[in-house]
Protein backbone atom coordinates (compact mmCIF):
# COMPACT_ATOMS: atom_id res chain seq x y z
CA UNK A 1 0.00 0.00 0.00
CA UNK A 2 1.19 3.39 -1.15
CA UNK A 3 1.96 6.42 1.38
CA UNK A 4 -1.09 8.30 -0.28
CA UNK A 5 -3.54 5.33 -0.29
CA UNK A 6 -3.22 4.66 3.37
CA UNK A 7 -3.30 8.50 3.68
CA UNK A 8 -6.52 8.68 2.36
CA UNK A 9 -7.88 5.44 4.06
CA UNK A 10 -7.31 6.83 7.16
CA UNK A 11 -8.66 10.04 6.22
CA UNK A 12 -11.92 7.77 5.14
CA UNK A 13 -12.21 6.03 8.57
CA UNK A 14 -11.52 9.55 10.07
CA UNK A 15 -14.28 11.01 8.82
CA UNK A 16 -16.51 7.58 8.94
CA UNK A 17 -15.81 8.07 12.62
CA UNK A 18 -16.69 11.74 12.90
CA UNK A 19 -20.08 10.89 10.86
CA UNK A 20 -21.38 8.41 13.25
CA UNK A 21 -20.32 10.31 16.71
CA UNK A 22 -22.44 13.37 14.96
CA UNK A 23 -25.15 11.08 14.55
CA UNK A 24 -24.67 9.51 18.28
CA UNK A 25 -24.97 12.74 19.25
CA UNK A 26 -28.20 13.87 17.48
CA UNK A 27 -30.11 10.53 18.27
CA UNK A 28 -29.14 10.87 22.01
CA UNK A 29 -30.45 14.58 21.44
CA UNK A 30 -33.22 13.03 20.36
CA UNK A 31 -34.24 10.46 22.69
CA UNK A 32 -33.70 13.32 25.31
CA UNK A 33 -36.50 15.11 23.70
CA UNK A 34 -38.39 12.07 23.50
CA UNK A 35 -38.13 11.05 27.34
CA UNK A 36 -38.95 14.79 28.44
CA UNK A 37 -42.15 14.53 26.23
CA UNK A 38 -43.03 11.56 27.79
CA UNK A 39 -42.99 13.17 31.43
CA UNK A 40 -45.02 16.26 30.16
CA UNK A 41 -47.79 13.81 28.75
CA UNK A 42 -47.62 11.84 31.87
CA UNK A 43 -48.34 15.16 34.22
CA UNK A 44 -50.49 16.31 32.05
CA UNK A 45 -52.24 12.98 32.04
CA UNK A 46 -52.29 13.32 35.94
CA UNK A 47 -53.98 16.50 36.18
CA UNK A 48 -56.69 15.52 33.61
CA UNK A 49 -57.54 11.91 34.57
CA UNK A 50 -58.15 13.75 38.63
CA UNK A 51 -60.94 15.77 37.12
CA UNK A 52 -62.79 12.96 34.88
CA UNK A 53 -62.22 10.67 38.15
CA UNK A 54 -63.68 13.21 40.20
CA UNK A 55 -66.68 13.88 37.95
CA UNK A 56 -66.82 10.17 38.15
CA UNK A 57 -66.71 10.32 34.17
CA UNK A 58 -65.55 6.43 33.45
CA UNK A 59 -66.35 7.00 29.80
CA UNK A 60 -63.64 10.00 29.74
CA UNK A 61 -61.11 8.31 32.41
CA UNK A 62 -60.96 5.64 30.46
CA UNK A 63 -60.25 7.57 26.84
CA UNK A 64 -57.94 9.63 28.74
CA UNK A 65 -55.87 6.47 29.59
CA UNK A 66 -56.02 5.27 26.19
CA UNK A 67 -54.81 8.15 24.45
CA UNK A 68 -51.98 8.73 26.86
CA UNK A 69 -51.42 4.80 26.70
CA UNK A 70 -50.77 4.89 23.12
CA UNK A 71 -49.17 8.15 22.89
CA UNK A 72 -46.37 6.80 25.71
CA UNK A 73 -45.69 3.74 24.11
CA UNK A 74 -45.27 5.55 20.47
CA UNK A 75 -42.86 7.69 22.37
CA UNK A 76 -40.99 4.50 24.33
CA UNK A 77 -40.84 2.77 20.92
CA UNK A 78 -38.56 5.99 18.90
CA UNK A 79 -36.37 5.98 22.21
CA UNK A 80 -36.23 2.27 21.46
CA UNK A 81 -35.54 2.35 18.14
CA UNK A 82 -32.97 5.55 18.34
CA UNK A 83 -31.26 3.07 20.93
CA UNK A 84 -30.77 0.06 18.88
CA UNK A 85 -29.40 3.06 15.84
CA UNK A 86 -26.88 4.53 18.28
CA UNK A 87 -25.85 0.91 18.70
CA UNK A 88 -25.38 -0.35 15.34
CA UNK A 89 -23.59 3.46 15.00
CA UNK A 90 -21.11 2.03 17.74
CA UNK A 91 -20.54 -1.34 16.11
CA UNK A 92 -19.67 0.21 12.86
CA UNK A 93 -15.97 0.35 11.77
CA UNK A 94 -13.73 2.06 9.72
CA UNK A 95 -13.20 0.40 6.03
CA UNK A 96 -12.49 -3.28 6.17
CA UNK A 97 -13.93 -3.31 9.92
CA UNK A 98 -17.48 -4.40 8.30
CA UNK A 99 -18.50 -0.55 7.96
CA UNK A 100 -20.54 0.48 5.33
CA UNK A 101 -17.89 2.25 3.97
CA UNK A 102 -15.45 1.18 1.17
CA UNK A 103 -11.64 1.92 0.68
CA UNK A 104 -11.91 3.82 -2.67
CA UNK A 105 -14.72 5.63 -2.36
CA UNK A 106 -17.51 7.34 0.10
CA UNK A 107 -20.04 5.27 2.23
CA UNK A 108 -22.40 3.01 1.00
CA UNK A 109 -26.07 3.20 1.93
CA UNK A 110 -28.64 1.30 1.05
CA UNK A 111 -30.22 0.29 -2.21
CA UNK A 112 -32.53 3.81 -3.39
CA UNK A 113 -36.41 3.20 -2.90
CA UNK A 114 -38.05 1.41 -0.05
CA UNK A 115 -37.16 -1.49 1.85
CA UNK A 116 -38.35 -4.83 0.23
CA UNK A 117 -40.25 -6.24 3.31
CA UNK A 118 -43.63 -6.32 3.85
CA UNK A 119 -46.79 -4.85 1.55
CA UNK A 120 -47.21 -0.83 1.62
CA UNK A 121 -48.64 0.73 4.77
CA UNK A 122 -51.26 3.03 5.07
CA UNK A 123 -50.82 6.79 5.60
CA UNK A 124 -49.59 7.95 8.71
CA UNK A 125 -48.06 4.59 9.94
CA UNK A 126 -44.73 3.95 9.92
CA UNK A 127 -42.96 0.54 10.16
CA UNK A 128 -39.72 -0.05 13.39
CA UNK A 129 -38.07 -2.00 15.27
CA UNK A 130 -37.05 -3.53 18.96
CA UNK A 131 -33.99 -3.34 20.21
CA UNK A 132 -34.24 -7.21 19.75
CA UNK A 133 -35.54 -6.82 16.03
CA UNK A 134 -39.05 -7.57 16.45
CA UNK A 135 -40.79 -5.46 13.66
CA UNK A 136 -44.21 -3.70 15.33
CA UNK A 137 -46.17 -0.64 13.57
CA UNK A 138 -46.69 2.80 15.04
CA UNK A 139 -49.25 5.71 13.73
CA UNK A 140 -47.45 9.71 13.81
CA UNK A 141 -50.73 11.19 14.86
CA UNK A 142 -52.66 8.89 16.99
CA UNK A 143 -49.91 7.28 18.37
CA UNK A 144 -51.18 3.62 18.26
CA UNK A 145 -48.88 1.09 17.96
CA UNK A 146 -49.04 -2.91 16.63
CA UNK A 147 -47.38 -6.04 16.06
CA UNK A 148 -49.74 -6.84 12.88
CA UNK A 149 -49.55 -4.31 9.73
CA UNK A 150 -52.22 -2.68 9.61
CA UNK A 151 -54.75 -2.64 7.19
Amino acid sequence: MSFMTGLKESSLKAKDATERMAKQTKLKGEIMLAERNMTSIKKAFGEEIYGAMVASDRARTEALFNTTRQRIEALEAEVASKRAQIAALKTQGGPGEGSTTNSVGPPVGPPPGPPPSGPALPEGWKRAATPEGKEYFYHETTGETSWTPPQ
